[in-house]
């Protein structure tokens, strides 16, 4: 594990609070082609900023200093980015050397992961008031929260809510009438909640998870209207560069 510890920023122990952050950003970054293989997705630049800064910054304004991160895909040049970051965070990360999916990543820092935490995909980005994030969760029975949205992300809609809970769930998801929100990439989990794979071989999609989840009846929603970016294409990524305020202010 390589950490940026709060000591090594000055941080006092006490200044070091709020929800646990997770970010995974260890994928291949395949469907970005090129781009994908010069950079980690999360430091690909945006208007002069890797757009790493740009998803850490509504989770520091609210507060939020205690961050791990899932990394594999060239992982260094995010560690040595992580040390120049200005703000007093408290950064720890474990790099896998295998391919484990989304969920596999998240098994496989179990160890390192408080029992409630906040996860967010390094490819994606959505503006919330994060210090509210534990009360995402309805009640103890609910092992996650996904947060979705009912607002157009240039991503087709994958995610069934009823009750306020997350009802169905596919990523390749027809035209189905009552599928009207999409995953923004933000969720809410219980440490426990990463039981439920199981047996599940790596490499395990959180989806996997998710269903799971969904079964037991144990995934809450926590809806939004606003839109979220996800650069996980060449065609998304280009949009946003093209005109990062549209998503960021």
């Amino acid at each position: 594990m390589s950490a940026v510890s709060a000591r090594d920023r000055g941080v006092p122990a006490d200044a070091a609070h709020g929800i646990q952050v997770v970010v995974l950003a260890g994928g291949l970054g395949t469907r970005l082609g090129d781009l994908g293989t010069r950079l980690p997705k999360v430091l690909l630049p945006v208007a002069g900023r890797p757009f790493l800064d740009l998803l850490l910054a509504p989770l520091m304004d609210a507060g939020l200093r205690r961050f791990h991160f899932c990394l594999g895909h060239l992982a260094q040049p995010v560690l040595e980015h992580l040390r120049r970051v200005a703000a007093p965070i408290e950064v720890t990360s474990h790099v896998d050397t295998a391919q484990r999916g989304t969920a596999g990543a998240l098994r496989a820092a179990e160890r390192h992961l408080d029992e409630v935490f906040l996860l967010v995909l390094g490819d994606t980005l959505l503006d919330l008031p994060y210090a509210d994030a534990p009360h995402w969760l309805h009640d103890t029975r609910d092992e996650a929260a996904m947060v979705v949205t009912s607002a157009y992300s240039g991503v087709r809609p994958n995610t069934r809510v009823e009750e306020g809970r997350v009802t169905g769930y596919d990523k390749d998801a027809s035209a189905d009438t009552r599928t009207l929100w999409t995953d923004t990439g933000v969720c809410v989990l219980r440490r426990r909640a990463l039981r439920r794979l199981g047996a599940e071989q790596d490499p395990v999609d959180l989806g996997v998870l998710f269903r799971t989840l969904i079964r037991r009846r144990s995934l809450a929603a926590h809806l939004v209207d606003q839109p979220f970016t996800d650069i996980g294409t060449p065609e998304r990524y280009s949009r946003f560069v093209a005109a990062p305020e549209d998503r960021t202010s």
